[in-house]
């Protein structure tokens, strides 16, 4: 008589053992890729929201705030807003420094410290003062000064494989968008040609 055993092969175990193996490196460069995006849309996010703070800092306290930004390369790049009459430089990392950028004892600061694996591959300014690299928001209408003046700032995902762009319109619009079709995030609108 035959005794009845449960339990599995060794030739089931080894089956399934390799069905797990196939499917975790096939979703291996997905879960990347959700990560770069991820990382990309928080940085470019939250650059968005320190202007957005500088534009409504400039208004509440009806006077000129500035943004600064700095490109040294793809990789080093930052973002910083102060209400000082100098503005501020957001490379400096000494909060004792005059030139730290800091609303009302506030760090206003993003950079590719916090988000090293997002590139920011074009930073422009319309009117560049003297090399400088910032903007300045009018304490009044919260509009660019000097008048006519954007900032377009494009970031790029470590891998290439996703782009989104911040634009400051001359009249202070702040808006995120896909500037390449091929590199494209869902949620944002298409960047006008």
């Amino acid at each position: 008589m035959r005794k009845n055993t449960s339990g599995f092969t060794l030739i089931e175990l080894l089956v399934v053992i390799t069905i797990l193996g196939i499917a975790i490196t096939l979703a291996i460069p997905s879960w990347n890729r959700v990560g770069q995006k991820r990382l990309l849309t928080g940085a470019v996010e939250q650059v968005a929201a320190t202007l957005a703070v500088a534009q409504t800092e400039a208004q509440k306290r009806s006077q000129n705030v500035s943004l600064a930004y700095d490109r040294s390369d793809d990789q080093n790049w930052c973002v910083g807003a102060s209400a000082n009459a100098s503005g501020c430089d957001c490379t400096e990392a000494d909060p004792d420094s005059a030139q730290y950028c800091t609303l009302d004892g506030t760090p206003a600061s993003v950079g590719s410290a916090l988000f090293s694996s997002v590139n920011l591959i074009e930073a422009t300014d319309s009117q560049p003062a003297g090399g400088n690299s910032y903007i300045t928001f009018d304490p009044v209408r919260g509009i660019l000064q000097p008048a006519g003046d954007r900032l377009r700032l494009t970031f790029e995902s470590s891998g290439g494989q996703y782009q989104l762009r911040v634009l400051v319109s001359p009249t202070g619009l702040l808006k995120i968008c896909n500037p390449d079709p091929d590199k494209k995030v869902g949620g944002y609108p298409a960047c006008a040609a």
